[in-house]
């Protein structure tokens, strides 16, 4: 089975964990003895001592602030009970990782770095690392993402809509400065219309829609639909503008769009508004259509981990833990 596989942490972090072990301060690490129970699973201090050590050495690594010993501790003993929850889930649900995978992911890393296989593993052993320890590594973390693929990725859709409103947020404020060219349908709303004239116009405004959209184009309804006498004749142009220059909701909605979109209808004092974003001025921004699916990607990623964590308090709900340091 071909699984690829992140590499999430470097090597070095790892090897400059083993050369920091012998440096950290005696007085900070504690006698061994019960760290935790997690089910019939005991934890040991000295595995979290050891994964402390590699905490610390990882926050070097990334030049990021140093973490107190107390907090430090932690988390890690908080990582080591999530392994052991997942653990026992992978075990109920008689899942495995053959030794092929492990091999397979260990390839994969090596592609991503630029390296073959053998140097790889020479990169490994060079740094002080047995690869015995670093495949028992490699085959805890493969366990964990089959486990989690089959018990939270099924809880995680996003949606394209999701990644446009992500999208559009994120745009938002460089468009705000940027002037567009917008053309808009006007169909008025008479003065005393009862609702059932209202629910009407509307849905004329969206049977113009599908008829732009099945090859009409846009300025030729405009002349014959829009009730706009000012921009009607000019097939709906409205000129270019600035952000803030027509109405907020005709504004907002073209701030959302891309070159040549039809949006709405939207309904104003005016009545009801068919628009289209002719052009926009170049801020660099790449449309939404070539960010698509690195965006749902990203959302899906960052969803998948706040399920994760959703799940694991669900399991530390149902498994006894028992904290003793």
């Amino acid at each position: 089975m071909n699984i690829k596989f992140k590499f999430v942490v470097s090597i070095f972090f790892l090897m400059s964990a083993i050369s920091l072990s012998n440096s950290v301060k005696s007085k900070e690490m504690k006698a061994d003895g019960i760290a935790a129970v997690v089910g019939s699973h005991i934890i040991l201090v000295s595995e979290v001592d050891l994964r402390v050590t590699e905490l610390i050495a990882q926050l070097e690594q990334m030049k990021q602030p140093a973490m107190s010993f107390e907090k430090a501790q932690k988390t890690a003993l908080n990582d080591i009970i999530n392994e052991q929850l997942v653990y026992v889930q992978a075990k109920e649900m008689e899942l495995s990782v053959s030794d092929d995978e492990v091999d397979s992911a260990i390839e994969n890393m090596a592609v991503q770095n630029g390296m073959s296989s053998t140097d790889f593993e020479k990169a490994i052993s060079s740094q002080g690392m047995d690869i015995g320890t670093y495949k028992k590594s490699i085959r805890k973390d493969l366990l964990k993402y089959k486990v989690m693929n089959l018990r939270v990725r099924g809880r995680v859709n996003i949606s394209v809509d999701q990644a446009r409103d992500f999208y559009n947020n994120q745009v938002r404020d460089v468009r705000q400065s940027a002037w567009f060219q917008g053309g808009h349908i006007l169909l008025r709303i008479p003065k005393g219309a009862r609702a059932i004239d209202v629910a009407n116009l509307r849905k004329k405004a969206v049977d113009i829609i599908a008829e732009i959209k099945s090859g009409l184009s846009f300025e030729n309804a405009a002349k014959e639909y829009s009730q706009d006498d000012a921009t009607a004749p000019y097939g709906g142009h409205l000129g270019k503008r600035m952000p803030g220059d027509i109405p907020r909701i005709l504004d907002s909605a073209f701030l959302n769009m891309e070159r040549d979109e039809i949006a709405g209808p939207l309904r104003t004092s005016a009545g009801f508004h068919i628009i289209k974003l002719f052009d926009r001025e170049d801020t660099g921004v790449k449309p939404f259509s070539e960010v698509q699916n690195i965006i749902i990607s990203q959302l899906t990623q960052k969803e998948m981990e706040r399920q994760q964590e959703i799940w694991l308090k669900e399991l530390r709900r149902k498994i006894f833990i028992s904290i003793r340091i």
